[in-house]
């Protein structure tokens, strides 16, 4: 059995995760993502039997393929410019094919190409988490100005106001970033019509918190961290990676766990990052999940938490792994400190942006 990680080598999770897994003896491979270079072409290959092999590695039956972060789909930049739009709607239809076929093959997939592209939808979030028993907000996604005017005359609680995903915008690469956030929002701020249709949003209720939650998802374990801000934002995120959030290990309540479970059998995930806010009654109310979601930030708040190690346990497991398997397992591998402390870390070089882009845009 061989581990392929579907991400560049250098990504910020791939490495470390790598040069563990490595360390507690298992093969392991990366494939950037589809692309016009020999290391990121791919063969499937249907004949008496069906041969895939991505970039330099042969996938073969019994190996785990972790869906990563792939790279979108490259195509050759020597491509004639009128072959430009046909070109890429090949890639991406090779690409799509491909993602697709991992899950008729006698392999191991985290997660599949169809669970993540269902469940990386927030209304579709929001309205499993409902059904599954867990605390929802009252929210509204909408581009229409009169429907967020509406929403906002005709419910009196306090609201925020997000975006449907996290971004940071960097011109140069050592140069200044801008990142945008979750914020409070009243009737009186809202802009002009025109402004409001410039990009979709969600609107939703505030919860007043307590503290907020990072819970990982391992398969049918389930693992919990509170967050505690000591600035008391709205989002944490900014704090979290300057160092200032303090993680901590909480018991998950059994109803909040029997939700989330039901939610990933529902979406087909077998792994992701929820995230709850707890108010001042205790209630956990379900905000986000995302399936491809980091986690190794909460070791570098907190080492004594030892995701990686869990999450490498319940990577090399067979699917269905128990939460008390994993964590008799978490042993064989080096934790996020050992790779801090190792030759890898100091050799690791920087993820690379996009040449082609203005602004570099990452998901934080």
């Amino acid at each position: 059995m061989k581990i392929l990680i579907t991400a560049p080598e250098n990504e910020n999770h791939t490495a470390p995760l790598k040069w563990a897994l490595e360390q507690a003896g298992y093969s392991v491979a990366c494939w950037a993502g589809l692309g016009w270079t020999e290391a990121r072409q791919v063969s499937i290959s249907l004949l008496a039997d069906t041969q895939l092999k991505l970039g330099r590695n042969i996938v073969v039956p019994g190996d785990v393929i972790w869906i990563r972060r792939p790279l979108d789909p490259k195509p050759n930049p020597q491509t004639a410019p009128e072959d430009a739009k046909f070109a890429a709607n090949e890639y991406r239809s090779f690409y799509d094919s491909l993602m697709y076929l991992l899950e008729t093959l006698p392999v191991r997939v985290v997660n599949k190409y169809t669970a993540s592209r269902f469940i990386n939808n927030k209304s579709v979030q929001l309205w499993l988490a409902r059904a599954c028993g867990m605390n929802v907000p009252r929210t509204l996604m909408s581009n229409s100005p009169q429907a967020v005017r509406e929403s906002f005359r005709d419910n009196p609680q306090r609201m925020i106001c997000k975006a449907f995903s996290t971004h940071i915008w960097q011109k140069e690469q050592a140069g200044p970033v801008a990142v945008n956030e979750t914020f409070e929002l009243t009737a009186d701020m809202l802009p002009a019509d025109e402004v409001l249709t410039y990009a979709p949003a969600i609107y939703q209720e505030l919860v007043v918190k307590k503290f907020d939650v990072r819970m990982v998802l391992m398969g049918a374990a389930v693992y919990s961290y509170s967050l505690h801000n000591p600035k008391g934002a709205l989002d944490w995120r900014q704090d979290a990676t300057q160092g200032l959030l303090k993680a901590e290990s909480i018991i998950t309540p059994p109803e909040v766990e029997k939700s989330v479970l039901a939610f990933a059998a529902k979406s087909g995930i077998a792994c992701g990052s929820f995230d709850f806010a707890i108010d001042n009654q205790d209630r956990w109310w379900f905000l986000e999940v995302n399936e491809g979601g980091q986690f190794l930030w909460l070791d570098a708040c907190n080492a004594g938490l030892h995701v990686q190690e869990k999450f490498l346990a319940f990577l090399t497991a067979s699917a269905g792994a128990s939460q008390q398997m994993l964590e008799a397992r978490q042993s064989e591998f080096p934790s996020w400190s050992d790779y801090l402390a190792s030759p890898a870390k100091a050799q690791q070089l920087p993820e690379e942006a996009d040449p082609d882009a203005s602004y570099v845009s990452m998901e934080a």
